[in-house]
C-alpha cells in the first residue's frame, strides 16, 4: 500500500478518488487520516475519524488512528483505551500491527505490544523498522536472547541500521570483533548529527566493554558534539526550573495527612540514578503492580492551570502549582486514569524520573500519596546519563549532549533533592540511596516497604525474578541480582574523572 511505503501524495490522491466513487469508503477515509496524522494534523485526522465512527464503521484501524490522535494530543488517558480497544480487535495487516504495537508501547503496555509487532515482522519479514521494533519489544518484555536474534538479523539485513546497532551493542553479551571497524566506517562516513549520535553511543558502549575507559569518554564526545550545538542547552533555564521548584517545596501547605487514596507510590530521581531497581523491589511485591513511567500528572496539572506554552517541565507551572489554592481536582483526575490501569491493585507505581520536579505539587493533589526520592553519587549520575542516549525528541534531556551542562543539570538536581529533604513532610517523601541499597539490601528494603505501608514479602529480595516488563535502559541490568560495579565507575575514567571533578566543583560538589 502506498500509505504505508510512505508516497503519501500518491495514496492521498487514491483516497480521495475512491471517496469520489464510493462517499461511505471508510478505508478511503482512514487513509486520509492516517496521512494527517504522519504529518502532526491532529484536528484534520479526528475529524475524519469522526465521520468514519459516526457512520457506523468500527475496526482496529479506526481505533488506533484514535489512540494516534490522543498521543498528538498528550491524552494519554484516551490513547491507551483507543489502543487497548485496537489491540482486542485485532488486525490482519502487518502493517497495522506495527503501528499498533507502537502504540500500545508508547502508552506503557509493553507486554501487549510483543504480539502485533511479531505480526508485523512475519508479515513484512524484509521490514527492518519492524524487526527493530520488534526487538526493542521483546528486551523490555525480558526475553534478551530473543531481542538480540532480532537485532542481530536487522543488523545483517541494513547494516547501517543506526539505533538497530546501538540496541544490539547494549544487550549483546558477547559482542563481535569486526563491529568496531562495521561501526566506525558508518560515524566516519555520516555527516548527519542524528547517525553520528547513535552510532557513537555504540562506540562507546563497545570501547567500555574493552575497559578503555578514556577512548569511551573521546567517543561519546565526538557523537554528541553537533547535537550539542543544535539543541542549545539553557542553563538559566535549568537553573530557573530548580529554584521554582525548592520554592514550592518551601511554602509548604500540604496540610496534615487525612483520609484520601494510598495506592499511588511515586518513584522519582535523576536518570539512571537507581529508581528502576526501585521500582522491581517494591513491584515484587504481591500487593502492588507498576504503571511504568507515566506523563500524566504533569499534563493533568498543566491542564488544571494552563500554563503558556507547549512544555510541562517548566518553571512557571511549577510556580502556578504552588500558588494554586486547591489542586484536589488534579489528583482526582490522577486516580481516575491511573485507577483504571491499576485495576484492582492495593498500591501501584508511577516511576516518572522527572515527577521529582512536581513532588510539591503531587503531596499537595495526593494527600495520601508517597513519593520516593533517589539519590546518588553525582559523579556516577553525571557520567551515567552523559553515556545515556535519551530519546531525542524530548527537550528535558538537552542537559545530556554536552559534560558541562550534564554536570551543572546534576548539580542543580542534587541541591533540589537536598532542599526536598529538609521540607517536604518525611512521612510522605522519602530520599534513599542508591549506595545504601547496594551495601544493605534486606536492611533498605524493609524501609521502603515501611515507608509504603506494606508488610514484608520475601519476593522483594528476588526482584530479578519480577517478570513485568521493563521499558528502560535498565532493562538488562535488573533482571540480575544486586550487583556493586556501578559503585563509584567514574573512577575507571582518568581524563574524564579529572573533567567531573573540575566541572562539579564549580558547585561546590567534591567526591
Amino acid at each position: 500500500m502506498q500509505l504505508f511505503a510512505g508516497q503519501f501524495q500518491a495514496a492521498h490522491a487514491a483516497a480521495q478518488q475512491a471517496v469520489r466513487e464510493d462517499p461511505d469508503c471508510a478505508e478511503a477515509v482512514l487513509v486520509m487520516a492516517a496521512i494527517a496524522v504522519e504529518h502532526g494534523n491532529g484536528p484534520g485526522a479526528e475529524k475524519l475519524c469522526a465521520m468514519v465512527a459516526k457512520a457506523g464503521h468500527d475496526s482496529c484501524w479506526l481505533a488506533l488512528l484514535e489512540a494516534r490522535v490522543a498521543l498528538l494530543k498528550q491524552d494519554q488517558e484516551r490513547a491507551r483505551e483507543r489502543a487497548l480497544t485496537a489491540y482486542r480487535r485485532g488486525t490482519d495487516d502487518p502493517h497495522i500491527a506495527n503501528q499498533l504495537g507502537v502504540a500500545l508501547s508508547r502508552t506503557g503496555r509493553h507486554a501487549e505490544a510483543v504480539g502485533p509487532l511479531a505480526q508485523a515482522v512475519a508479515g513484512v519479514p524484509a521490514n527492518r523498522d519492524y524487526r527493530y521494533n520488534y526487538g526493542v519489544a521483546l528486551e523490555f518484555a525480558g526475553d534478551l536472547e530473543g531481542a538480540e536474534r532480532e537485532l542481530r538479523s536487522l543488523v545483517a539485513m541494513q547494516p547501517d541500521h543506526a539505533k538497530g546497532w546501538v540496541a544490539l551493542v547494549q544487550l549483546a553479551k558477547v559482542p563481535d570483533p569486526a563491529w568496531d571497524a562495521q561501526l566506525e566506517s558508518l560515524f566516519e562516513g555520516s555527516r548527519d548529527s542524528e547517525t553520528r549520535l547513535v552510532i557513537g553511543h555504540a562506540l562507546a558502549r563497545l570501547a567500555e566493554e574493552r575497559e578503555a575507559w578514556d577512548a569511551s569518554l573521546q567517543w561519546l564526545d565526538r557523537a554528541k558534539a553537533a547535537r550539542a550545538r543544535e539543541v542549545a542547552h539553557d542553563r538559566a533555564a535549568a537553573e530557573a526550573l530548580v529554584e521554582a521548584a525548592i520554592a514550592a517545596a518551601k511554602i509548604g501547605n500540604f496540610g496534615a495527612e487525612r483520609e484520601g487514596d494510598e495506592r499511588p507510590i511515586f518513584i522519582t530521581g535523576m536518570p539512571r540514578s537507581g529508581t528502576t531497581l526501585v521500582e522491581r523491589i517494591i513491584s515484587s511485591h504481591p500487593q502492588v503492580t507498576s504503571l511504568g513511567e507515566l506523563s500524566d500528572f504533569a499534563i493533568l496539572l498543566k491542564r488544571q492551570l494552563k500554563t503558556p506554552g507547549p512544555l510541562v517541565l517548566e518553571p512557571a507551572l511549577l510556580e502556578a502549582a504552588s500558588q494554586a489554592g486547591d489542586l484536589s481536582a488534579v489528583g482526582a483526575a490522577y486516580l481516575d486514569r491511573t485507577g483504571q490501569l491499576a485495576e484492582d491493585a492495593p498500591h501501584f507505581i508511577d516511576k516518572m524520573p522527572f515527577n521529582a520536579f512536581f513532588a510539591p505539587a503531587i503531596l499537595r493533589a495526593l494527600p495520601r500519596a508517597r513519593v520516593i526520592c533517589l539519590r546518588r553519587s553525582p559523579f556516577d549520575v553525571l557520567f551515567a546519563n552523559y553515556r545515556q542516549l535519551f530519546a531525542t525528541g524530548f527537550s528535558y534531556y538537552s542537559y545530556a549532549y554536552d559534560f558541562g551542562d550534564a554536570a551543572h543539570f546534576v548539580a542543580g538536581f542534587e541541591r533540589m533533592a537536598s532542599a526536598f529533604e529538609t521540607t517536604l513532610p518525611v512521612s510522605r517523601f522519602l530520599p534513599i540511596r542508591y549506595e545504601d541499597i547496594i551495601a544493605d539490601q534486606r536492611g533498605q528494603t524493609e524501609r521502603l516497604l515501611e515507608f509504603c505501608g506494606l508488610p514484608w514479602d520475601d519476593a522483594c529480595m528476588e526482584f530479578h525474578r519480577n517478570a513485568q516488563p521493563v521499558a528502560t535502559a535498565s532493562a538488562v541490568q535488573v533482571r540480575s541480582p544486586i550487583y556493586s560495579s556501578s559503585i563509584e565507575k567514574w573512577r575507571r575514567y582518568g581524563e574524564g574523572s579529572r573533567r567531573a571533578l573540575t566541572e562539579l566543583a564549580r558547585y561546590g560538589i567534591e567526591p
